[in-house]
């Protein structure tokens, strides 16, 4: 169980590192931009919001070269790559000149995530037994879910200072774990992924519709989460109730519990998990924009924003290795690509409507692309030829 442990260490190194960017969002822009800052926050803060945009693509990037840059490696040398690829360029971020420099470097540290992510999962889902593979995600998944409960809330509140680029620093520390694991405990007998168990294979535009669904669902969540600190701020009103730090971990609460849930039902049925999950989070948008009861409907809807985030990953991992049998490596890779490509999208739509229009079309824009995301779920079609909205699922998503 060490070797788990430090496969999920990886992924709270992962979650924090990428999550604690939201969090400091304030003070990273008032660093970095500092001119622009004191001529408009918003604007700055929209600016800085690129080093989130330009992790999700590196990641949704990644998610397509890295495996094949890394298809004749094993899966253990793979992994050990990975994270001492990430270590690497986080610990660069923490000693960044300037903007363009930090996005650069945020970039270049999300190029694994996905593969390392995929492998992981695959590698604890084989330690957990047959027909484990939402579980096996959930695990690994659990870590960044964790980092957003315990890491990112702890190094917010320690960088609000201005301390941030400590705090960045401190998290290239967290790869080093799975390095070392890897590099002194053997895997178990694993050549490569195991195909996962399919009844009927996904046509190119199944698959597609697939990745657009997952991709605006995340959208909108990370519309949302990408510039929680001044959406909290808005969504209280006149009354400042809770500091940001007390939302990321709100945040990370919500994202821990859809997670858990999530790993559950994804082995049971993963299109039914993906379609509630997706309800969660639109409701969650919906808390937002009602701004009733101060710090009440905002701490529930982005709660709602991280059930929604965390539970998807898992449903969406069994999906693709099931409609995907055929590149094993790749769909392994794609819940967690997809998922950042939606960041990437997520954060320019939020960014742009913040700047532009205000706080409250960010949220509404969280919105639209988490209740499009949705409605593409529900009309695309299974292999067996139903529609999910119809079914609820198919048969091989019931089957694990």
């Amino acid at each position: 169980m060490i070797l788990v442990a430090a496969l999920v260490c990886g992924a709270f190194g992962i979650g924090t590192s990428e999550f604690l960017v939201m969090g400091l969002l304030p003070q990273i822009a008032a660093s970095l931009s500092g001119q622009l800052y004191r001529r408009s926050p918003k604007a700055a803060m929209a600016t800085t919001g690129w080093m989130t945009a330009g992790y999700a693509l590196g990641v949704a990037t990644g998610t397509v070269v890295m495996p094949f840059l890394l298809r004749k490696s094993q899966v253990r040398a793979a992994l050990i790559w990975c994270a001492a690829s990430m270590m690497l360029w986080t610990l660069l971020t923490a000693l960044s000149p300037s903007l363009p420099v930090a996005i650069t470097f945020r970039f270049l540290a999300a190029l694994a995530h996905a593969t390392y992510t995929g492998l992981a999962s695959v590698v604890v889902a084989r330690l957990l037994g047959p027909n484990h593979q939402g579980r096996g995600n959930a695990v690994v998944i659990g870590g960044l879910t964790a980092a957003n409960l315990v890491g990112v809330p702890l190094f917010t509140a320690a960088g609000s200072g201005g301390a941030w680029r400590v705090m960045i620093g401190l998290c290239s520390i967290l790869f080093a774990a799975p390095v070392v694991a890897l590099v002194f405990i053997s895997l178990p007998a694993l050549s490569d992924i195991p195909h996962a168990a399919v009844r009927a294979r996904a046509t190119t535009r199944q698959s597609l519709t697939l990745m657009a669904a997952i991709t605006l669902l995340a959208g909108g969540g990370f519309a949302i989460m990408t510039f929680v600190a001044p959406i909290s701020r808005w969504s209280e009103g006149s009354v400042a109730v809770l500091p940001v730090a007390a939302y990321m971990a709100i945040f990370g609460v919500g994202m821990n519990a859809g997670n858990v849930i999530g790993g559950w039902a994804a082995d049971r049925a993963a299109g039914v998990s993906v379609v509630c999950f997706g309800a969660v989070g639109i409701t969650g948008t919906v808390m937002l924009l009602l701004r009733l009861w101060p710090g009440v409907t905002t701490g529930v809807g982005i709660a709602m924003m991280g059930i929604l985030l965390g539970g998807v990953n898992p449903g969406a991992m069994v999906l693709y290795m099931r409609e995907l049998p055929h590149r094993p490596r790749l769909a392994a890779s794609l819940a967690s690509g997809t998922a950042n490509l939606g960041s990437f999208i997520g954060s320019l739509a939020g960014g742009a409507l913040l700047a532009t229009r205000g706080v409250s079309a960010a949220v509404a824009g969280g919105f639209a692309l988490t209740a499009i995301g949705l409605l593409v779920f529900l009309g695309r079609g299974s292999p067996s030829g139903r529609s999910l909205a119809a079914s609820g699922g198919t048969a091989a998503e019931r089957t694990s």
